[in-house]
């Protein structure tokens, strides 16, 4: 089974799509494309409604809200009947960025050993995104967006490296600038051919340079994908 997660506004609905598009289904009822993402946002329904109870449960529904792995677990367990119903009856793949904290409180209930593809994304981009998004703006807004950033990066490390799961990254610079590149490098990871064509190129709108306190967990992330030519 494929997970593609990360931070939102980092390629996931790209990332999904390209795999989707492959006939890697990616949900049965999939949330519907709107003016915000006219391509599709490829996220099962259903994951998305639990995941988000989920995290509201833990309190991660305010700004710089921070949740320990223990207290996450603790407020899946009231879902833990729905989400193994869900689970039965999944797809291949999933994506949905909430995986980044709750990916732990699934792993029981998966048919199969996840594989993880995580979007990575510079936080200063992130920020500037997801303040455009969301129509916000100010100095609280966008320490919260990098806060949300951190947490999930560094939440994802812990769950692949302690469940030692098989993952990889997906640079969004990479993706808009070298598509064929980074499709063929997601490619050997999934073991099929993929089709870089229908991503577009003009994703990224807003270029700025990786923060420095960001450069050491962006490299920790950017380290899961493979080098080109690795086999």
């Amino acid at each position: 089974m494929i997970i593609v997660t990360g931070c939102g506004r980092s390629g996931t609905s790209a990332v999904a799509g390209v795999l989707h598009g492959a006939g890697i289904s990616m949900g049965h009822d999939l949330i519907e494309a709107d003016e915000s993402n006219a391509e599709g946002y490829f996220e099962e329904r259903q994951v998305v409604v639990a995941n988000d109870a989920v995290l509201n449960a833990a309190g991660l529904g305010q700004w710089f809200a921070s949740a320990t792995r223990q207290e996450i677990l603790a407020a899946a367990e009231a879902y833990l009947e729905p989400m193994a119903e869900i689970a039965a009856a999944a797809t291949p793949g999933w994506k949905d960025p909430r995986f980044s904290f709750t990916l732990e409180a699934w792993m029981p209930l998966l048919p199969s050993r996840p594989r993880i593809v995580v979007c990575l994304r510079n936080p200063a981009e992130v920020v500037a995104s997801t303040l455009r998004y969301y129509g916000l703006a100010g100095d609280e807004a966008a320490g919260a967006a990098m806060h949300t950033w951190r947490e999930e990066c560094g939440r994802l490390l812990e769950i692949i490296g302690d469940y030692r799961l098989d993952a990889t990254c997906v640079e969004f610079t990479s993706l808009c600038e070298t598509p064929e590149l980074a499709v063929e490098s997601l490619a050997r990871f999934v073991e099929r051919p993929l089709d870089a064509s229908g991503v577009k190129r003009d994703l990224r709108h807003h270029a700025q340079a990786i923060p420095d306190e960001a450069q050491e967990l962006y490299g920790r992330v950017r380290s899961l994908a493979a080098p080109v030519g690795h086999t």
